[in-house]
This record gives structure tokens, sequence and C-alpha cells, in this order.
């Protein structure tokens, strides 16, 4: 008897959606690290020391969100890797949508504090404020409310 599971099984589309939650990652990932090398290399940099407290305790709030979102994109991973073999694939995939989810919108909004930072560092608050908070706006309309908007009506009635 083939024991095999058919390739429209949910254990084959599992596997699709794992390998599409990988590319997804794939195309964060590089971007996260960047951001993340250019934070941890900013306190070597001639002018970091003209930060002043409030300054550097942003400085600290996107740093630490970086490593948190490089931490939460390889959680998957992670999970995947102790649970390999044990067929726990559809709750694998699971974890990686919700992680997944919450990382998109991490990395908006990382992308849009640092432009923030570095245009409040540069020329003051009242810029960095007004284009790094619209940022922040269009991040959270882009990532958060747009998706929302498109959704099709019976992709909200399974809701």
């Amino acid at each position: 008897m083939n024991t095999r599971s058919h390739p429209d099984s949910s254990d084959g589309a599992a596997h699709r959606q794992w390998n599409e939650l990988l590319q997804e990652m794939r195309v964060m990932q590089t971007g996260v690290q960047i951001l993340a090398a250019f934070l941890v290399v900013l306190p070597f940099q001639a002018r970091f020391n003209m930060l002043n407290r409030p300054e550097e305790m942003i400085y600290i709030v996107l740093l630490v969100a970086a490593t948190l979102l490089i931490l939460l994109m390889i959680t998957p991973v992670a999970v995947h890797r102790f649970f390999f073999g044990q067929r726990l694939k559809e709750q694998t995939v699971s974890l990686g949508h919700a992680v997944l989810k919450i990382v998109g919108i991490g990395v908006g909004l990382l992308v849009s504090g640092c432009v923030w930072f570095v245009l409040q560092v540069l020329f003051g608050w009242q810029l960095g404020a007004s284009v790094g908070g619209g940022l922040v706006v269009v991040t959270l309309f882009l990532l958060v409310a747009l998706p929302r908007i498109l959704r099709p009506e019976h992709a909200k009635d399974a809701d």
C-alpha cells in the first residue's frame, strides 16, 4: 500500500506554503541584516558622540528592534528544525505565517524609524518628526490597512 500523501493533500499544501514563507523571509532578511549592521557600526562613527540622551535612547530602541526582528525571522526555521520529521508541517507553517506578518510590519516600522532617526539627527526634530512620522503612517497604511482593504469578500467571510 502506498503511504505517501497525494501532492494535493494538506501535507503537500503545507510544503508549498512553507516554501513560500521561506522565500518571503529571504526577501526581508537581507534588508534587515544590512540595516542592523548599519546600526551596529554607527557608534563607531565620529559623529555618534554628538547625539544627545534622547537620540541615544532612540538608537538603542532601533538596535534592539533590528535584533528582535532578526531573531523573529529565524524562529520559524528553528522550530522547523526542532520538529523535523515529526509531521508537524502545518503547525510550523501556521507559526511561520504569524511570525512573518509581525516581521513584515516590524521591518516597515524599523526602516521608517531609522529614516526618522537619521533625519532628526542631521536636520532636527521638526523635520525628523514630519518626514519620519509621515513614513510611519505610510508604513502602517501599506502593511496593515491596505491588505485588509484589498482582501476579497470571500476571504472576509472566512474570518
